[in-house]
């Protein structure tokens, strides 16, 4: 399971850690099996889309920092799932708050990339319109140059 979850990313290895480390925990504590499946379907519901924006950032170049952010959170993730394991079953506090832990990470996930997938959208949006307005404005230049060449042609013409 944990292979499926990764792809050849950078990522990867920060989503492989704190996956085989969800299946541990998993398969040795119930108490914490509705956060942990809570947790992994979060994962992998934005996995292939972490890996489109990867992509996707190599090719604009120099924007590895965004995906730099998630993956620490992953690492947080891992040694919260990591720690929770170790705890006996008899310790009830201990496996409570823990619990809590995992699903206040859970949540923060998803208002990490509410936030700041809000913003990058905003952003890259704007940069998107900026460059179509250069665009516009060099395809505008092309434009008066040909019609200017178009008259002086006519113009040549005519007079012959």
């Amino acid at each position: 399971m944990a292979e499926n979850l990764i792809g050849g990313a950078a990522l990867g290895q920060a989503f492989r850690m704190l996956s085989e480390s969800m299946i541990q925990a998993s398969n040795t504590s119930i108490c914490y099996d509705s956060n942990f499946q809570r947790l992994n379907s979060t994962l992998l519901s934005i996995k292939p889309v972490l890996e489109d924006i990867e992509r996707l950032n190599k090719a604009l170049e120099g924007r590895e920092s965004e995906i730099e952010i998630f993956k620490k959170r992953l690492e947080e993730g891992e040694k919260l799932v990591s720690k929770s394991v170790k705890i006996k079953r008899y310790n009830v506090c201990k496996r409570w708050y823990y619990s809590k832990k995992l699903a206040d990470l859970e949540k923060s996930t998803m208002k990490f990339f509410e936030v700041h997938g809000l913003m990058q959208t905003l952003r890259d949006r704007k940069q998107i319109l900026v460059a179509l307005k250069e665009e516009g404005e060099k395809l505008d230049e092309i434009y008066k140059i040909l019609k200017n060449m178009k008259l002086d042609k006519s113009r040549v013409i005519s007079t012959r």
